[in-house]
């Protein structure tokens, strides 16, 4: 069959178009409701790998740290909680952050470019006057006002408090020392990245009894490129294990009771010389008396010692321990 229209084909087929014989309605795709996703397309660029298990390690252990450091400020129980980790662009980043904003830019040394840690500014209020000797508790009105230079250099405190655990949570990936460069009220006035650059951001929720706010961790791509194969590995360091449960076990393994052994020597002797033996007779062992012995620890060599006598008992004194191969 010829793939090509013959002219009295064509000329049958625009006379249906014409007179409406012909439908040109296109069909439309069955879909069903679990075929349809919803697709961003302000985020398309953006990277969709969201798993860092190295930065939730940090995230996790920066929370434990600075929920202690902060309940120690205030005088009061803080519990923080690590949100799972964003990628967005660093305009949109800013755009969601209200005016006044107490919006704090650092380094990450030796790590290149800047880093932003951002506070809600009712948590902002909320820590001043609990300093200043308040409850905290009222309902303050936030838009349309700026902090006062005791109020910044009171939150300075919170945030060189934050940079410091920071510090910690960041031993266990890659040794960094968090340099405080400047603090700004307006966002337009941090924009210290590209616009359109790719950045990670951290959210943590702070909550104080009937009080809840954000704290806002955000780091370009540029920034962690050098560490990124770590970020990127289930690593975990010894330092994130929980110190209650490591004291727990050292306490349990010291009360586990075990056998010890030391055998003075051994002898090769027959059946004949065995049943001939009688009272007085010696069996000359292999070992030397200024030998040390092996001491086993449930069946396993561990150290060397020598005989004595301890308050008039029989005892070995530990000369050498074993290390293994």
């Amino acid at each position: 069959m010829s793939e090509l229209l013959s002219q009295e084909e064509i000329d049958a087929l625009l006379s249906g178009i014409d007179e409406g014989a012909v439908d040109t309605t296109p069909e439309q795709p069955d879909y069903a409701d679990k075929d349809i996703r919803p697709f961003d397309f302000r985020n398309y660029t953006v990277s969709a790998r969201l798993k860092m298990p190295g930065l939730e390690v940090v995230n996790d252990y920066f929370a434990r740290g600075f929920r202690g450091t902060l309940s120690s400020l205030l005088r009061e129980v803080v519990d923080i909680i690590a949100l799972p980790i964003k990628l967005e662009r660093f305009k949109d980043f800013l755009n969601r952050i209200p005016v006044p904003a107490s919006l704090h830019i650092f380094k990450l040394e030796p790590l290149r470019g800047y880093c932003l840690l951002n506070f809600e500014s009712r948590l902002v209020f909320t820590f001043v006057e609990r300093f200043l000797g308040g409850s905290g508790r009222r309902m303050l009105r936030v838009e349309g006002r700026e902090f006062t230079i005791i109020e910044q250099r009171l939150i300075k405190r919170v945030v060189e408090a934050a940079l410091s655990e920071l510090e910690k949570a960041w031993r266990g990936i890659h040794p960094v020392k968090p340099q405080y460069v400047r603090s700004e009220i307006n966002p337009q006035f941090a924009r210290v990245l590209q616009p359109d650059e790719t950045v990670v951001v951290c959210t943590f929720n702070l909550e104080l009894e009937d009080l809840k706010g954000e704290l806002l961790l955000c780091y370009g791509l540029g920034t962690l490129q050098p560490v990124k194969a770590k970020l990127y590995s289930p690593f975990q360091s010894e330092e994130d294990a929980d110190p209650y449960w490591r004291e727990q076990l050292e306490e349990i393994i010291r009360s586990v009771v075990v056998d010890i052994l030391v055998p003075l020597g051994s002898a090769e002797v027959s059946g004949k010389d065995v049943l001939e033996l009688s009272v007085g007779d010696i069996i000359e062992l292999d070992a030397k008396i200024d030998q040390p012995l092996p001491v086993y620890v449930e069946g396993i060599q561990k150290m060397l010692g020598e005989l004595g006598i301890y308050r008039g008992r029989k005892a070995i004194r530990v000369i050498e321990f074993l290390k293994e191969e």
